[in-house]
């Protein structure tokens, strides 16, 4: 029987809506009116980066203005303008800490870990006890797995703010990676024993403690749920952690919560066939979620298609499992499980 894993969706989109309303009135002459329209066209047309385009061509030499810039390129994820303007920021201001740390978040999203490293420890050479430039670096280090260079900056920020959440946080977090669970639960604890809205230790301990199989487990996703109500993340982890430990019914309310937020969500729906072919039994109720899975989940989901394959031969729908099983092994003709099924619905077991 295929298991299923924990699965982090994305970010969900945003919308925006605009709304213009322009009222004219002919009461002047028609020279007067084209004049007040092009004046408002031109007024429409001007954005944010008009204005300290501007601003620049005034004061060439200013780097803040650059920097200002390249976050506004930063915010519109055109990483290559953001890394050019913050260069020029650097060029004409190098003792600044704003821009490096600018430049290292650059840095790594384009995969360069080590530039990004050195961004910060110009900044850390700058200024050493600049608290956001030790958890920077404390970050990045957790991120490369270097736990005892991330523990140095780390405990360095502790040393100027001892109730610094983020700071716990992140060591919670290289002890989980270095496989110290007892240090890791302690550090995120103590995140938010000083930050009650610390989401992401509340889903640590979550997951902590449902690898323990401990009921605290369900606690903590609750917690973080009330900071983030519609994270899936949070969701799906609580889904799971009930499913594992057979609370059926609860475990099929919470994947209908991510649902209700995404339909997209096909691992919810796969998770609802599971519970309802393993746990309860109703083969159909298995079947239709099996189906919803695969018409919003990646093409050729091959489990999905031999679940559902399953739940049809378990319920005596020999021809539709037939079809499941063919289809499983036409997207993975190695799947020996459906390879299996076929043979036993073919009779020939």
């Amino acid at each position: 029987m295929v298991r299923p894993f924990p699965f982090k969706f994305g970010a969900m989109k945003r919308t925006v809506l605009a709304i213009l309303s322009i009222l004219l009135v002919a009461t002047a002459c028609q020279e007067n009116n084209t004049a007040k329209l092009d004046s408002a066209t031109a007024q429409s047309a001007t954005t944010p980066f008009d204005s300290i385009n501007a601003l620049i061509k005034e004061t060439p030499n200013n780097p803040d203005l650059y920097f200002q810039r390249a976050k506004m390129h930063y915010d519109e994820r055109d990483l290559v303008t953001s890394m050019n303007d913050v260069g020029r920021a650097l060029k004409l201001d190098r003792s600044n800490t704003d821009y490096y740390m600018l430049l290292a978040d650059l840095k790594l999203i384009a995969k360069e870990s080590r530039a990004s490293r050195d961004a910060l420890l110009q900044a850390y050479e700058i200024a050493p006890n600049d608290i956001q430039v030790l958890l920077r670096l404390g970050e990045l280090y957790m991120i490369v797995r270097d736990a005892d260079a991330s523990f140095k900056y780390l405990n360095e920020a502790l040393k100027i703010d001892v109730y610094n959440a983020t700071a716990y946080r992140l060591k919670g977090f290289n002890y989980k990676y270095v496989g110290d669970t007892v240090n890791a639960v302690s550090s995120f604890q103590t995140a938010i024993e000083q930050d009650a809205n610390d989401y992401d230790s509340y889903l640590q301990l979550g997951l902590l403690y449902s690898t323990a199989g401990n009921e605290l487990a369900e606690d903590y996703y609750n917690n973080a749920l009330k900071v983030r109500p519609s994270s899936v993340e949070a969701l799906y982890a609580k889904g799971l952690f009930l499913q594992t430990m057979g609370r059926s019914k609860d475990a099929i309310r919470t994947y209908d919560q991510i649902i209700g937020i995404t339909g997209e969500y096909f691992d919810a729906w796969y998770n609802k066939g599971y519970v309802y072919m393993v746990q309860l039994e109703q083969y159909d109720s298995a079947a239709y979620n099996f189906t919803q899975a695969i018409n919003v989940g990646p093409e050729g989901y091959v489990a999905a298609y031999y679940n559902r394959g399953l739940a049809y031969e378990t319920a005596g729908a020999l021809r539709e499992a037939e079809a499941d099983y063919r289809m499983a092994l036409k997207f993975n003709p190695q799947y020996d499980l459906a390879a299996r099924g076929l043979s036993r619905v073919l009779g020939e077991e």
